[in-house]
């Protein structure tokens, strides 16, 4: 079971390929009609239809892990959108490389597969889940017992599979990344504009007017200039299908009467809780979180409560408010308890899923209790006894075991509580355990209490009028005009969510909002929703912009090109009279004088720097620098806020050496980016049709 552990909380989200399904897919379709099959196709890659079932079948898979990793019985809708994309991506890889597998001949052996497992030199993933606790070190005989007892439970089954083909993955993975990293080669000119690129640089001097100097009523612009540079800008306005959404939302949250109920609830059931003999009890059966019976230190306790320390058994503390919840704390017993226990146990399983094997195994353990009371050897029957696949060199020793790390429960109430050398036998979902306590640590005054929590959340009534709140601004604001109208003028806060991609299942400001994205891929432009219901608000929202994959329409990018157009004809007029300041100059200083502009200076800057002291990000300024030669004054120079004219005072030449370690350097960043850009550069040639938002 630790091995088990170590896999679900180390191993992450395994990739797996799941091929039962693939019956389920063949049945289904001899019952849908040919015409109808279609419907069912969640992609197309590169001519190889998926089905939805595929799709379905991934994120189930990915999701019992996740819960399996996380201990969570259910995921929201925000965790089940990332499962969701991560299915989708995977699916997409393993189809996308799978083809190139097979092209370039990649195969992984099973002799390949044993030998990242049981070899003398097994997967580093392998030898961190086998570790000997007393040693720290791999441990071979961990893996050799899990191997030959996985068939007995199914969770170990199937979570040593995901591992197996998550390895088999690794290793294609690593011989295409090979593949790939053998054609690299870097060629001396590369080398060369590498070394010059990063080790030569220059310092200079530079006057700058911005753009912002000149006002905008000083620039014409018309419609045939924004027309001139579209056609000529085509490529930037590029773009996916995406959608603009505005919308209100109405939060559903607790009312005064809800308050106020939750203060009577309270108030009601505090003389029940201060009288009950069996305070656990009473929390399990009334509070909206499970009794922790751990024990606690005065600086543990929640500082409301903290005066309960010098207190009196029975002492009752609340109702206070922590957030959305009212909390009473009552004080159950005081004890001297340390922080950590040294402990040795014997794990027993029973042989036969049955009844009568359970039976057995605990009549075992309490054999086991009463002979090491008696004083037999307690390393001689954890040896003999023990289902620990480590137990032959640990002997049952599990060492030094904090309080604060244990989960809560009878067995760190038991542990904890344990006199040295005391044994006891205990019972979980993971066997029957005997334990013996050989070491306490420093004991300390500690206190258990018993905290009864109730939640305070908006009642039906409460949902039914916030609810008719939303409704009856969906029924008055049909329109964008009405819809802009009213949340101009009402209390209400009107929020955008842009560029929102067809398979997106977030909005900004929203816990989840996949119905809503759904709804702006089938409404019109400017029209207006009906009300949503979402987990804590309804909302109310309104198309507002509509974009098609492709070459964006110049209507709908006017604007920026008219920002654009603007600072163009600015960087024009600003350019013509540099170039007449520096017909007439002297010098340098001459030239900023007669432009009435201060001299800016800039040191050690490489044809690879990111940005300019007082100019910032100006990659334009900086490749200028770097070509100039030393003494002159520069052509004017169109950056992002202004136009420049810089001298180049100095020119500091790479030093010796310096080519080879550029051209290691560059061939060193091939080498690691080869496998991820090649994978990016399969993908954007493929041939690949998402229709994943039929479904979702």
């Amino acid at each position: 079971m630790a091995v088990l552990e170590s896999i679900r909380k180390k191993g992450g989200i395994i990739v797996s390929v799941v091929i039962g399904i693939a019956l389920l897919a063949f049945i289904i379709g001899d019952f849908v009609p040919k015409s109808n099959r279609n419907n069912y196709n969640i992609a197309e890659i590169n001519g190889k239809t998926l089905v939805w079932q595929d799709y379905e079948n991934k994120i189930t898979e990915l999701t019992n892990m996740y819960k399996q990793n996380t201990g969570q019985s259910s995921l929201d809708e925000r965790t089940l959108d990332m499962v969701r994309g991560q299915a989708w991506e995977m699916m997409v890889r393993e189809e996308i490389m799978k083809k190139e597998y097979e092209q370039t001949g990649l195969t992984v052996s099973p002799e390949e597969l044993f030998d990242m497992i049981q070899g003398p030199n097994p997967n580093p993933r392998i030898r961190q889940y086998f570790v000997n606790q007393q040693t720290g070190e791999f441990d071979r005989s961990l893996l050799i017992n899990f191997l030959k007892n996985k068939g007995n439970n199914p969770n170990d089954a199937q979570q040593w599979n995901l591992l197996e083909k998550s390895l088999l993955e690794e290793r294609y993975v690593q011989k295409f990344g090979g593949l790939v990293s053998k054609g690299m080669y870097v060629p001396v000119f590369m080398g060369e504009n590498e070394n010059t690129e990063i080790n030569k640089k220059v310092d200079f001097d530079y006057v700058v007017k911005q753009y912002t100097t000149i006002p905008d009523s000083a620039v014409k612009v018309t419609t045939a200039d924004l027309k001139k540079y579209y056609e000529k800008n085509k490529k930037q306005w590029e773009q996916e299908t995406s959608r603009d959404i505005e919308y209100v939302a109405f939060p559903i949250v607790p009312s005064q009467e809800d308050r106020t109920a939750a203060d009577e609830w309270m108030a009601k059931i505090k003389p029940e809780f201060a009288q009950t003999e069996n305070a656990s009890q009473f929390v399990n059966m009334n509070s909206k979180v499970p009794f922790d019976g751990r024990f606690l230190t005065r600086d543990q306790l929640p500082v409301q409560a903290a005066e309960l320390f010098d207190e009196e058994v029975g002492t009752v503390v609340g109702p206070y408010q922590e957030g959305e919840a009212l909390k009473l704390v009552k004080t159950i017993k005081f004890e001297n308890r340390p922080d950590s226990v040294k402990v040795r146990q014997i794990i027993l399983l029973p042989k036969q899923q049955t009844q009568q094997g359970y039976n057995n195994a605990v009549a075992l353990a309490d054999s086991i209790k009463a002979a090491v009371e008696k004083g037999a050897d307690f390393s001689a029957l954890a040896t003999k006894y023990s289902a620990d696949p480590g137990v032959a060199d640990t002997k049952g020793d599990i060492g030094w075991i904090r309080e604060a790390e244990m989960q809560v429960g009878s067995m760190s109430e038991t542990l904890f509580g344990m006199k040295k050398g005391e044994v006891s036998k205990m019972e979980s979902q993971q066997g029957i355990f005997v334990v013996q306590v050989t070491e306490r640590g420093k004991e300390n005054k500690k206190v258990q209490i018993a905290t009864l929590q109730h939640n305070i959340i908006p009642s039906t009534r409460t949902e039914q009028t916030i609810y008719s709140q939303a409704s009856k601004f969906a029924v008055e604001n049909r329109t964008e005009t009405q819809f802009d109208a009213s949340t101009g003028t009402q209390n209400i806060t009107k929020r955008v969510a842009s560029y929102i991609g067809e398979n997106d299942g977030m909005i900004p400001g929203l816990s989840s909002g996949r119905q809503i994205v759904r709804w702006a891929y089938n409404a019109k432009k400017s029209e207006v929703s009906d009300v949503f219901t979402l987990e804590e608000a309804y909302v109310v929202a309104v198309l507002k912009n509509v974009r098609k994959k492709g070459i964006a329409p110049f209507e709908q990018v006017s604007g920026e090109i008219e920002l654009a157009v603007r600072k163009e004809k600015k960087a024009e007029q600003i350019a013509t009279s540099f170039s007449e300041a520096v017909k007439k100059a002297q010098s340098f200083s001459d030239l900023a004088v007669s432009l009435q502009l201060p001299v800016e200076s800039a040191s050690g800057i490489a044809f690879s720097a990111f940005s300019v002291p007082n100019a910032g990000v100006e990659p334009q300024l900086i490749a200028a620098a770097a070509s100039e030669k030393e003494g002159g004054i520069s052509q004017p120079i169109e950056g992002i806020n202004g136009v420049y004219l810089i001298t180049v005072k100095q020119i500091i030449e790479p030093e010796e050496g310096a080519l080879e370690q550029a051209k290691e350097r560059l061939a060193s960043t091939y080498d690691n980016r080869s496998i991820s850009e090649s994978v990016q550069a399969l993908r954007k040639a493929a041939e690949i049709k998402d229709m994943r938002s039929k479904f979702y």
